[in-house]
């Protein structure tokens, strides 16, 4: 082995990343921390074998645009996969590859991150934040459930203090339809917090609104704010996590009700565009500064006096794990946000 292979070498080793040396396919090399990545005792377990043995098929097509990427610009983008351990389970990883010369060959520099700890941390900021929502609604929630408990106590007494079938009759459905009432907000208020794994399932997007509406809409009304609901096309349903949805229509709508002063109205509307679903939320209020729009979505910048300085940033990665993308647009007249979504998305890593 050359000088310059043993320096390769002993850069790989000390490497705070797992890597390997790929040729044509075949692991030349790697280091200690891939080794411990892949489960296996051993570098000659993986030396010599083909990566592909180790990637999950549905992948095979993405690792090759990767190669192409590679031989052409000399180097990839980080892109996300799925790997088996020689164990075989899974796991996933960001793969990222450089073009280097190893034993006077050309070879793939291959960089392997597991995300693991990076969805643990990114699901632990978006439950964080959801439980934020939830104690931020509980004020408006408690007056919601209030006031039909109220009604359902007065009209029981009413029937206990006077028989009368059809008034009773009357009471009774009026009873019936305040107990569905609670029951639909407290369903909503549990959905919303209750932690989960991302289920990604076709959704209604028009009935999504509707349900994000039952939460939100008390805290609209006690801050005499208007919301409405446009759609000027008939939406096809969408693969998504419906509640990872909610909680970003949650969020943004929130927003708007916090930055609107006295009364103001927020109109939320939805059409096609091309392949996408448009929905565009529009506040009356002040706006957003300009020197402030740069800002609002780096982590932990809030202007609030409790916020998190979370919310839009985990809004926009919720959406762009949805293979969609979100855009602010703020003036003094008030701020739009526009959020498009895919209409047919099958496969997303969420």
């Amino acid at each position: 082995m050359s000088i310059l292979d043993e320096e390769y070498i002993k850069f790989v080793e000390q490497s705070p990343d797992a890597t390997i040396l790929l040729q044509r396919g075949i692991i030349r090399y790697i280091n200690d921390l891939g080794v411990n990545l892949f489960g296996a005792a051993q570098k000659e377990e993986m030396i010599g074998n083909g990566l592909l043995e180790f990637l999950s098929t549905e992948y095979f097509e993405t690792f090759n645009h990767m190669i192409e990427e590679i031989e052409q610009e000399g180097h990839s983008s980080f892109q996300e996969m799925m790997l088996f351990k020689m164990n075989g389970t899974t796991f996933e990883v960001e793969l990222k590859g450089i073009s280097i010369h190893y034993e006077y060959k050309s070879v793939i520099y291959l960089i392997l991150r597991s995300v693991e700890g990076k969805k643990k941390t990114e699901q632990f900021l978006m439950e964080s934040e959801k439980l934020l929502i939830a104690g931020q609604l509980a004020a408006g929630i408690v007056h919601e459930v209030r006031n039909p408990l109220t009604s359902i106590k007065g009209f029981i007494q009413l029937s206990q203090s006077q028989y009368d079938e059809d008034k009773n009759r009357f009471y009774l459905n009026i009873i019936q339809t305040e107990i569905e009432r609670i029951e639909l907000i407290l369903t909503e208020l549990l959905t919303l917090t209750k932690p989960r794994n991302s289920h990604v399932e076709s959704n209604d997007v028009e009935q999504l609104l509707q349900e994000v509406i039952t939460l939100i809409d008390t805290q609209a009304i006690m801050n005499n704010i208007d919301i409405h609901i446009t759609i000027k096309d008939k939406l096809p349903v969408i693969y998504c996590d419906k509640n990872q949805l909610k909680q970003v229509l949650i969020n943004i709508i929130k927003n708007s009700i916090e930055a609107i002063i006295n009364h103001g109205s927020i109109t939320i509307e939805g059409n096609i565009e091309g392949k996408h679903i448009h929905l565009c939320i529009t506040d009356s209020g002040p706006g957003i500064p300009a020197h402030l729009l740069k800002r609002i979505e780096e982590p932990f910048f809030t202007t609030k006096e409790n916020g998190t300085g979370l919310g839009l940033m985990i809004c926009r990665q919720i959406i762009e794990s949805h293979n969609g993308s979100m855009k602010i647009r703020s003036s003094s007249k008030g701020t739009k946000i526009h959020i498009l979504l895919p209409i047919n998305t099958h496969k997303m890593i969420l």
